[in-house]
């Protein structure tokens, strides 16, 4: 995946920073959830094309003690996931298999972009996000 798109020190600030109205977010969710929040980044910096090696290194770039090499789930598991979260009419998001493990965004609900970059904005309000800026982890 080119991660050119993203903004490194945002998505640190929302899922790891405890400054942030959601401190390790990732931290204690289901794989179906994490999976929600991850697509829902991706989204918002418009990625609509993923691997499964692209969670993973999602997951690697994170640099967080809650995220260790021994936590990362296999690629079995992470599409079966992916399966699961376009079933449920909580999530609104949903993925299509293109094969050979690359998956395509088809959906995802504008309020959860909102609720992304709606915290984005409080961080920088806050100065919270110019801190990862600062003092890059990934």
């Amino acid at each position: 995946m080119d991660w050119s798109n993203t903004q490194r020190a945002e998505i640190q600030y929302f899922c790891t920073s405890t400054r942030s109205r959601t401190p390790g977010l990732l931290c204690g969710c289901t794989l179906k959830l994490q999976l929600g929040f991850i697509l829902t980044i991706f989204a918002s910096y418009q990625i609509t094309e993923f691997q499964l090696t692209d969670i993973k290194a999602f997951y690697k770039l994170l640099h967080t003690p809650h995220f260790g090499p021994e936590q990362l789930r296999p690629p079995s598991r992470i599409a079966k996931a992916l399966e699961q979260l376009g079933r449920g009419c909580y999530y609104q998001i949903h993925v299509r298999c293109l094969g050979e493990a690359r998956y395509q965004i088809t959906e995802v609900s504008p309020r959860y972009i909102s609720d992304y970059q709606n915290e984005l904005n409080y961080g920088y309000e806050k100065g919270y996000v110019q801190y990862f800026i600062l003092n890059p982890i990934l």
